[in-house]
């Protein structure tokens, strides 16, 4: 009865850890409808999905749904300029008044999103996700995706010896560069009531405690802004971008509501001996781990082994998870054990 018991009440903070969490926005680009974003460059008038999109150079062609195919599906393409000028934006309205009408204790505001780092350039573009207050006169927090060095970089709203703004840091103790021609998963998360900022991925976690204390995140923007001496375009790809409210930041860990893991196929479930999975060729699975419900790692997998039958019959009867890492992110799978 004790072993039930333990069970079962892990089981529901298990489950509750997941409920508690608030979708504020989304931008889901499957089943929108191939070719521009909108019709309207200018930022007033909103194209598919709700979209914004905003440039003083350029036109509708910069703002692109394209079709990716494989785990990643349809994405967000943004064509970056190819002179010093012409910043580009994408958002979407409303998440002031989501956050405002979250519950009560879910003061983290947590922004996740794919990006696809690119082949080798010499453009000086920018990557940006960044988020902003009501009058856009604080940018809270973000990340920053260098194409040509393929670095990716912290922001956030900090008080530097007194000076006030928003800096760049380091995401580890050297320079966090990611793989050419791969697709990432990151995000970031801000809590309002004491100036946290927090950057994950699955090459970093970091944060600082920043200075925009009592500031309410207000809008979430895609960007690419041209460097000094840019002569060279870029394209960019977003794709999956969730904005959540969490009592706790819980960053990269959601269940089984990700991409990849609906890519993947796990059986069978119940299992007596041997576990498998099906894997598409596109997603480069770099590990696996079988945890128990409370998180103790019980086994790990290798790369060499990631295409080999996982032998489960040393489990006891239970529940277990099964996590599933990859450069876009963890996706985690649950089976039984009979």
């Amino acid at each position: 009865m004790k072993k039930i018991t333990l069970f079962t009440t892990t089981l529901f903070l298990f489950l509750s850890f997941n409920l508690n969490a608030q979708l504020l926005q989304s931008i889901d680009l499957e089943g929108l409808v191939i070719g521009d974003v909108g019709t309207d460059i200018n930022g007033v008038t909103p194209g598919q999905d709700g979209l914004f999109t905003l440039t003083n150079s350029g036109g509708n062609s910069d703002f692109q749904i394209v079709s990716i195919g494989g785990v990643i599906g349809q994405a967000l393409q943004i064509t970056g300029s190819d002179s010093p000028t012409g910043s580009k934006f994408v958002w979407k309205d409303g998440l002031g008044t989501a956050w405002a009408s979250r519950t009560t204790g879910n003061d983290y505001i947590q922004v996740e999103y794919n990006f696809y780092t690119g082949s080798a350039t010499t453009s000086k573009n920018v990557e940006d996700v960044l988020l902003y207050n009501s009058d856009y006169s604080i940018l809270i927090a973000g990340l920053r995706f260098i194409p040509e060095t393929k670095e990716i970089l912290g922001l956030a709203y900090f008080d530097n010896a007194g000076t006030l703004d928003t800096f760049l840091f380091n995401l580890a103790a050297s320079p966090v560069v990611l793989t050419a021609d791969t697709w990432y998963r990151v995000g970031f998360a801000f809590n309002p009531t004491n100036g946290e900022v927090i950057w994950r991925g699955v090459d970093f976690y970091s944060g600082v405690m920043g200075a925009a204390t009592g500031v309410d995140p207000f809008e979430v923007d895609l960007s690419v802004l041209p460097g000094t001496g840019n002569a060279v375009s870029s394209t960019s790809y977003f794709d999956n971008i969730r904005v959540k409210a969490e009592a706790t930041e819980n960053l990269l860990l959601s269940i089984e509501d990700n991409q990849i893991s609906k890519s993947i196929a796990l059986f069978p479930n119940p299992a007596n001996d041997d576990i498998n999975l099906t894997i598409p060729t596109d997603v480069n699975v770099t590990k696996i781990e079988v945890t128990d419900i409370s998180g103790r790692t019980i086994k790990t997998i290798g790369e060499k082994n990631i295409n080999s039958p996982i032998n489960v019959s040393d489990l006891s009867s239970g529940l277990y998870l099964l996590n599933i890492y990859s450069p876009i992110g963890k996706a985690t799978k649950r089976f039984m054990k009979n």
